[in-house]
């Protein structure tokens, strides 16, 4: 019986290589036919800029690299020299042992009927029901689907690394050199030596340190290629892809070197395929449609989303060298009189527009983030603070709650470091809130986070959201989720009012038990007369824990003993603010691609021990309603923006009643709780204590749903 593959990547460069690990990130298998023995690591190093960096990210390994490359000066965009083979070698790490088979090259495609035939070099035949030509600059994949031979530019570049063992005292800034084209000798073009003499000869008005670099070249390290590439106008109308077989990198744009896009484009290309790829293999379907034709559909997506990207990088890079490399005297005066600045700026627009920002790398927002990542959606989460917040200790984990802990796969791990309490039909256990959010980052993929980004103001364009960060920087984003707390910026923006203070305070600690502490895991409640506390006892952890001691007499010396063995330091207090349900029901809990989620939309006072878990529900619904919108089947011609909007609509139908429902429910148990009147004190000890208790467990019994609609 003949094996299918699913997808088969001609080609271990940068663009194939991101492909496949794109692919295996959502969990879609491939195989990478590469013709060479080993990964081809020529090519030196090469700059990539920010769009680059953010797709590195999407895949996982953005960190990684940044750790090996330092960052240059060039303002707010992110820009590195890095090395080829150490980005190779990066992403195939990552890949799963089997994907690449070196020594494999293809010689022709075939299609018939919904597979594609592959024949090799070696004249064995693979099948496959996707193909991606990632096979370069002379791809037999692009010859197949019809795209023209690349152009020939009539110039070539010459190209060198200098090594500096004890290093070279170099700014980490990016220069560029730009002046008229020189003609050049074949035998040069052929021969290391003569061409390191040749470009000594011509480069006699630069820095000292740009001709230190080119000495410090050994000659070995000079090669020469010729520049060539695909006219724009190929890209625009021609066939990039064809049923199950379509073209990214060098088969899809070849391009010169000028504007420094190429591997940058590639990177691109890795993870929109993949993202195209998952979202019609992996999403919601049409009733009985074949796999062809989802197949089909992805890769048109593909080729929309890249078409006008391709042209633009093109066009800009040939329009760029032409001005760079002109011997005309009017043309050389524009270049560097008028259009230095233009030239340099161009370079920087190649930026990419985020998908999803999440602000906050709370519960809510990694939930989000994580729910997200599990259906194939990439996010960027937002963190003011320099590392995870782990501070608030412990949280009761309510049913409902472990519910949203199994849609986003960590539920069965956290079960195992809690015990459960005894608490009959309901799954009822104390978590470590540090345990949980980092448990949630471990499953995203590496980049998701990036701390030390404090948002301080949104603004709406058409439709984007610019996002504006305290150092400067602009981020551009489709979709924006404020999982900024209690005091959030986005809710501010959307117009929702600030949360109110309650009049009260909440004194947490926790008690450490490095021997055990012998206590039934049981869940226990102890109401009373609510009490008042100076400010300077608040301010103060050692007072803290002598008034918590001096008020709580009437309890079980079990309960003492745990306040005892709290350290004066695991003492604090935090005023309890709320937000009027009302608010919730009828503000504006979504705008555009705008909407908020955790104690952004519903802080509540901690008496119905839902705060964290309604979080993690938000986060879930949050993401399903997202992927339903951009996965999901979509109306003939639907714009994305409306698909966002829709999506987002419905998440915030779906959390208004509950918002409202715990907020106010958590706020009734509280003035129950805590009331100094004589009636209510004795209603509540004698006629409501079993109501109390069952509006916990009734607000418990709840399901946020899956990641996935039914």
């Amino acid at each position: 019986m003949d094996i299918v593959e699913d997808v088969v990547i001609v080609g271990a460069g940068i663009a194939g290589l991101a492909t496949a690990l794109g692919l295996h990130r959502i969990g879609l298998r491939s195989l990478v036919l590469e013709s060479s023995e080993s990964l081809r690591l020529t090519g030196f190093a090469f700059t990539i800029w920010t769009n680059a960096w953010k797709a590195l990210d999407a895949l996982g390994i953005g960190d990684y690299l940044r750790q090996q490359h330092v960052e240059l000066h060039s303002g707010k965009y992110e820009t590195r020299c890095v090395t080829r083979n150490n980005l190779l070698q990066a992403l195939e790490k990552e890949l799963p042992q089997g994907t690449i088979r070196f020594g494999s090259k293809v010689v022709s495609v075939e299609q018939k009927k919904n597979l594609i035939l592959v024949h090799m070099a070696d004249d064995s035949i693979l099948k496959t029901k996707v193909l991606v030509g990632c096979d370069g600059v002379n791809s037999v994949v692009a010859k197949w689907l019809g795209l023209q031979k690349p152009a020939f530019t009539g110039r070539s570049a010459f190209r060198g690394i200098a090594e500096f063992p004890d290093g070279h005292g170099y700014k980490p800034e990016f220069l560029q050199y730009v002046g008229k084209g020189f003609r050049s000798a074949k035998d040069i073009e052929d021969d290391p030596a003569k061409m390191k003499q040749f470009v000594l000869n011509k480069f006699q008005k630069v820095p000292k340190e740009v001709i230190d670099a080119l000495e410090k070249t050994e000659v070995g390290a000079f090669v020469s290629a010729p520049l060539r590439f695909r006219f724009p106008w190929n890209v625009l109308w021609g066939d990039i892809c064809k049923g199950g077989v379509c073209v990214a990198g060098d088969a899809l744009h070849p391009m010169t070197p000028d504007l420094g896009q190429g591997g940058c484009s590639a990177l691109e290309d890795g993870v929109t395929l993949a993202r195209c790829l998952g979202e019609a293999l992996l999403g919601k379907h049409k009733e009985g449609e074949e796999e062809c034709a989802m197949i089909k559909r992805g890769l048109e997506k593909y080729a929309k989303e890249r078409r006008w990207r391709g042209f633009e990088l093109i066009a800009t890079a040939y329009v760029l060298g032409y001005m760079q490399q002109s011997e005309g005297v009017v043309m050389n005066f524009l270049r560097d009189k008028c259009f230095s600045g233009l030239m340099a700026g161009i370079a920087k627009k190649m930026e990419t527009v985020e998908d999803i920002v999440i602000v906050g790398a709370g519960i809510a927002g990694l939930a989000t983030a994580l729910g997200l990542h599990r259906i194939g959606l990439r996010s960027l989460v937002l963190e003011s603070s320099e590392s995870l917040r782990v501070t608030g200790y412990a949280f009761t984990t309510w049913t409902n709650a472990w519910k949203a802990l199994d849609a986003l796969g960590i539920g069965d791990y956290l079960r195992q470091q809690h015990d459960q309490l005894q608490s009959g039909n309901h799954e009822v256990r104390c978590v470590r809130r540090n345990i949980l959010l980092e448990t949630l980052v471990k499953e995203l993929p590496q980049g998701t986070i990036r701390f030390g980004s404090k948002v301080v103001s949104l603004e709406q364009t058409k439709n984007l959201v610019h996002v504006h960060l305290a150092d400067g920087s602009i981020l551009k984003t489709k979709v924006l989720v404020g999982c900024d707390g209690v005091n959030s910026v986005v809710s501010k923006w959307l117009g929702l009012k600030k949360p109110a203070f309650t009049g009260r305070s909440a004194i947490r600690g926790l008690a450490e038990f490095p021997d055990g502490h012998g206590y039934k895991p049981e869940l226990l409640l102890y109401f009373g007369d609510g009490f008042r506390a100076a400010k300077d006892t608040e301010d103060d952890p050692a007072k803290m824990k002598q008034f918590v001691l001096s008020k709580l007499q009437n309890v079980p010396k079990e309960v003492i003993n745990a306040l005892q063995k709290t350290e004066e330091e695991a003492f604090y207090s935090t005023p309890l603010r709320f937000r009027f349900p009302w608010n919730v029901l009828w503000g504006d809990i979504c705008k555009g691609g705008v909407c908020v989620a955790g104690d952004a939309l519903h802080p509540m006072t901690p008496d119905l021990g839902q705060g964290g878990c309604s979080a993690l529900e938000d986060g879930v619904t949050l993401a399903r309603c997202l992927g339903e919108a951009l996965l999901g089947k979509h109306k003939e011609g639907e714009d994305e923006y409306v698909m966002i909007k829709r999506g987002l609509e419905k998440y915030a139908k779906e959390r208004r009643w509950r918002g409202f429902e715990l907020i106010a429910t958590a706020y009734v148990l509280g003035f129950m709780q805590q009331s100094d009147g004589v009636v209510m004190n004795f209603l509540r000890d004698k006629c409501f204590s079993g109501l109390m208790a069952g509006m916990y467990l009734k607000r418990a019994d709840f399901d946020c749903g899956k990641l996935y609609s039914p």
